[in-house]
């Protein structure tokens, strides 16, 4: 058993991580092994995320000023992971989907981002956005494919220009 001490210094580091965070996640790892969680860890640390296990108390206390407790508490495991993303959160609920989907005792609660709680199926969907990279390289070709067009019909004008007069020198 934890001694009240402990459990204080826990809820008061909590409370920093979840104020650090720009977004935090919650899952049922319930049957895993160890060995499976570090594995997640170190994903989670490649993407500046952390994941820490958490006493559902615990986490009742911490988030108790919000109405979403009920769900991320409700399930009847002890026990709930919680994981911070401190930079990208959509890396970080990829990580814990692409976990997720190769596990099916991993479970994604809901997650917290900007304030608002996000259920399972929204954390899924945060998930499954495409990275920054790829976005940027979609906006560029959009932007840039109406000026490829439009000097693809600007050159073929200038060369039924230049057949036209070859043409005319070939006649006389």
């Amino acid at each position: 058993m934890i001694s009240k001490e402990k459990k204080e210094q826990i809820i008061k580091e909590l409370l920093e991580q979840v104020k650090e965070a720009k977004a935090v996640f919650f899952v049922n790892f319930l049957g895993l092994k160890v060995s499976e969680m570090n594995g997640l860890r170190q994903e989670l640390k490649k993407d500046n995320a952390q994941a820490r296990v958490v006493k559902k108390n615990l986490a009742k206390i911490v988030f108790s000023q919000e109405d979403y407790v009920k769900e991320i508490t409700g399930d009847k495991a002890s026990s709930l992971m919680v994981n911070f993303a401190f930079e990208d959160p959509i890396n970080t609920a990829k990580a814990l989907w692409s976990f997720s989907r190769k596990n099916n005792k991993f479970q994604i609660l809901g997650g917290i981002t900007e304030g608002a709680f996000l259920n399972a199926e929204k954390v899924i969907t945060l998930a499954q956005i495409p990275s920054k990279d790829i976005l940027l390289g979609r906006l560029v070709g959009s932007i840039s494919s109406p000026i490829q067009r439009l000097l693809y019909t600007l050159n073929g004008n200038i060369q039924k220009l230049v057949v036209v007069l070859g043409g005319v020198k070939a006649t006389k």
